[in-house]
């Protein structure tokens, strides 16, 4: 019994979230740039969702596990696509809640 209570309190612990990584991009000024970026992020494997936001030149990545996506691989679609990359940093939000900050 002890060892079904402590296998039952590891799985509660384990983190069950998505990481969610912010890219500043320069260059990005119209819809046609973020569907490309957003188009050619989607297609890693390892990604689970994309926001890309225009009037403050980022770009939200959401991994399908709590590693992240390889920041080298993040920068060059970017790069690429021809955008700089001015920052990649983990947040604490997921995507859907910062949709709802930036779409009201």
């Amino acid at each position: 019994m002890r060892k079904i209570i402590f296998i039952l309190l590891f799985c509660i612990s384990l983190p069950s979230f998505a990481t969610t990584q912010r890219i500043e991009v320069l260059g990005m000024v119209c819809a046609y740039c973020a569907q490309g970026i957003e188009k050619s992020l989607k297609s890693l494997g390892e990604v689970n969702d994309v926001y890309v936001n225009l009037e403050n030149f980022f770009v939200l990545v959401e991994s399908k596990n709590d590693l992240g996506i390889d920041e080298t691989a993040l920068q060059d679609i970017i790069v690429d696509a021809g955008y700089s990359v001015q920052k990649i940093e983990y947040i604490n939000e997921t995507i859907q809640s910062v949709r709802k900050q930036y779409e009201k």
